[in-house]
């Protein structure tokens, strides 16, 4: 199953190269030296090519099927097997996948991702890059020496809002829960804009002090660098997409007639 946002295998493992850039996956990689055992690096681009498989599902159809959902998760967990894992280690691995799933399918029942805290949807919505980076920890624990597992949750609530943003314009054509869209179209553009630049404050703030009192620990310094970066790459971005002709687009979004 494809959409328009995963049109062919091909693109869509040139979305995945991108995402491991940008998430710096790519760096734990070559960090670990894991960039070197191809095998490893295509296992890890198949677990993340079933989820995008998953993702398009779910954005593509209102209407949920059963049967279709239970063949893209049984892809996930195939694609976890052949890394060697059992079906207890699986099943904990795919639960924060499953959390936000729920998150999506709710839209269909018009409870929409603005009912959900800023700090929750976004961290539940890097449920795939973290499960990502977990694998790679798994196979290579001493990257905890440069980097704590858990220091990339400010990394990864920042990087998840920006994908929001930045993709508004294509999600106006699938039922993508899009928390940036729909609360746009629920609250309006200047609300919108508040909010998020408040919680950008915010999540930057606590990542600062975070990273102040872990600075001699590994290269926390690095990752400090990076989420700053990006927090003022996502609050920049904010401010165009908001004050662009986008706004007048907003109204042809798909999930506008599903809401009461």
């Amino acid at each position: 199953m494809t959409s328009k946002k995963y049109p062919v295998e091909k693109a869509t493992k040139e979305k995945i190269n991108k995402l491991f850039e940008y998430r710096r996956l790519t760096d734990l990689l070559k960090a670990s030296g894991l960039v070197n055992n191809q095998e490893f690096v295509n296992h890890l681009i198949d677990v993340q090519y079933q989820i995008y498989m998953l993702d398009a599902y779910l954005e593509s159809q209102w209407d949920i099927q059963k049967t279709q959902l239970k063949v893209y998760w049984e892809a996930i967990s195939l694609s976890l097997q052949h890394m060697g894992f059992k079906k207890k280690q699986i099943a904990n691995f795919i639960r924060e996948i499953k959390d936000y799933e729920k998150i999506e399918r709710d839209c269909r029942k018009d409870s929409w991702p603005t009912k959900v805290s800023f700090r929750k949807f976004y961290a539940t919505k890097s449920c795939d890059v973290r499960l990502i980076r977990h694998l790679i920890y798994l196979a290579h624990p001493d990257l905890k020496l440069k980097w704590k597992e858990d220091s990339w949750i400010y990394y990864d609530i920042i990087t998840e809002m920006n994908d929001d943003i930045s993709d508004i314009v294509e999600d106006l054509k699938t039922y993508n829960g899009n928390r940036f869209l729909i609360s746009i179209l629920r609250k309006g553009g200047d609300k919108t804009h508040d909010q998020y630049a408040a919680y950008l404050s915010k999540i930057s703030d606590k990542a600062n002090r975070y990273f102040k009192n872990k600075r001699g620990e590994g290269q926390n310094k690095q990752l400090a660098g990076w989420t700053v970066s990006r927090s003022k790459e996502t609050l920049k971005l904010l401010e165009v997409k908001v004050h662009s002709k986008i706004m007048d687009k907003v109204s042809q979004s798909l999930l506008l007639e599903h809401m009461k």
